[in-house]
């Protein structure tokens, strides 16, 4: 039995030091974990509320594609937070200020949903109202575009009618150049 070589274990204190310094760097661990995944659902639901805002603010948006993507927004700020009391005090304010700025945008966007559904209903109702009494003639403007579409409709009845002037007047010169040659001229039919 020369041939055993004896081990030796640690003492009691050593072994229950080591035991709490395990669980302690576990925790460590599991709170560097949480706090990062929360930081990386920060970091997204920051960029894509950057990103609503600046759509929002755009002329021609979709309403309602815009309210689903906030709301989804508003679900990672949600998922961020999940665990607050795990979340280091700087990440925690941070989710807290950008979710409380995300809830106002999407009470926004709901808002202007809405609106822009009952425009557009009324907007589709007072033309076909319009067309029928004015029955060609020029209706009235809606108040109800925009400036970049009003600037856009004046600069195509511009186009339009200009090119209805250019159109009678080469029609008028061809006509008046015709009967000057015709009666100038003789045929030969």
């Amino acid at each position: 039995m020369s041939g055993k070589l004896k081990r030796t274990r640690a003492s009691l204190p050593t072994r229950v030091a080591l035991i709490v310094l395990a669980v302690l760097l576990g925790m460590v661990a599991l709170l560097a974990v949480v706090n990062l995944a929360a930081n990386g659902n920060y970091n997204h639901a920051t960029r894509s509320l950057q990103e609503n805002i600046k759509t929002s603010k755009q002329n021609n948006v979709d309403w309602d594609k815009l309210r689903v993507r906030q709301q989804q927004t508003d679900a990672q700020f949600d998922d961020a937070g999940e665990m607050r009391a795990l979340l280091l005090p700087q990440l925690r304010e941070s989710i807290d200020h950008n979710s409380r700025v995300s809830d106002q945008l999407t009470k926004t966007i709901i808002e202007k949903a809405k609106s822009g559904k009952d425009d557009q209903s009324d907007s589709d109702t007072n033309a076909n109202a319009d067309a029928r009494q004015t029955n060609g003639s020029e209706s009235k403007k809606d108040t109800r575009l925009t400036d970049a579409q009003r600037e856009k409709v004046e600069e195509l009845l511009k186009q339009n009618t200009q090119s209805t002037q250019s159109d009678s007047s080469t029609n008028g010169s061809a006509a008046n150049q015709n009967t000057d040659k015709s009666s100038s001229q003789t045929k030969p039919w």
